[in-house]
């Protein structure tokens, strides 16, 4: 697999055709950095797997731009607003929505208890007298189950924190390692509910997956791959990084090769 700049790709695209833009962005915890001047867009409506292996910093990259991590040099842009000196509450407010790895829930609330607080509205609309529809509606098999969540198996558990940061359509969605701690089919549908999401409601989506790479990439619009805190390589083909050489080259090996 051949090295490309990451920035090559993307030269040509005007800059208001992107909802994500993070440029040269330095991160770590406390004296160690992880981030290394990492750069990359995502575009309105599109999917984009970031890949690599352990200790890449795919995780802190997220959290960085989810204001979770601190960072410490470059800028973070949504829908053309610098969010990098934002706290993680306001970037919310901007659209940001994060799925946090295993699938974030309340455990003692019921799954209609999560949509209803997470599509709260607020006090102007509803003084406007303006309702909410959730963008993302509790799948069927959720719908009626009146225990609290934290009786739910893992597969409900994600498809519950999905259907919660989708409540309110969000401008982009972060998703770290959404497949962890799913059985194969689990993961192959909750794969298909964020494909049907990008497709459905035009909302991009930014997601790292540690071992289900075969899986995302046939989903993804561009593949970006990460290895020690910098950005490595990048594809507008996916698909192409699916041969076995390749797989273990971007896990084992050096891909600049």
């Amino acid at each position: 697999m051949s090295s490309t700049d990451a920035r090559t790709l993307t030269d040509s695209v005007p800059s208001d055709a992107f909802v994500l833009r993070a440029e040269d962005l330095n991160a770590g915890y406390g004296k160690k950095q992880v981030l290394r001047g990492v750069s990359l867009q995502v575009r309105k409506g599109e999917v984009v797997a970031l890949i690599g292996p352990n200790g890449a910093g795919k995780s802190t990259l997220l959290k960085a731009i989810a204001g979770l991590v601190r960072v410490s040099c470059g800028q973070i842009f949504l829908n053309g607003r610098d969010l990098t000196a934002l706290p993680t509450h306001l970037r919310a407010r901007q659209g940001l929505a994060y799925f946090m790895q295993g699938g974030a829930i309340f455990p003692s609330l019921r799954a209609k208890d999560h949509i209803a607080l997470s599509s709260w509205v607020t006090r102007s609309a509803r003084l406007h007298g303006r309702k909410t529809t959730p963008a993302w509606p509790l799948p069927e098999f959720l719908a009626d189950r009146r225990e609290p969540a934290g009786l739910f198996s893992g597969g409900q558990r994600h498809a519950l924190a999905l259907a919660t940061v989708l409540a309110k359509p969000p401008a982009l969605l972060l998703c770290d390692e959404p497949s962890a701690g799913l059985a194969p089919a689990a993961t192959r549908e909750l794969l298909q509910r964020l494909e049907r999401l990008v497709r459905d409601l035009h909302v991009p989506v930014l997601c790292w997956v540690e071992q289900r790479i075969a899986d995302i990439l046939p989903l993804a619009d561009r593949a970006i791959l990460l290895r020690d805190g910098r950005t490595l390589a990048e594809t507008n083909e996916p698909r192409r990084w699916l041969s076995a050489d390749v797989l273990a080259e971007i896990t084992f090996g050096d891909a600049a090769k």
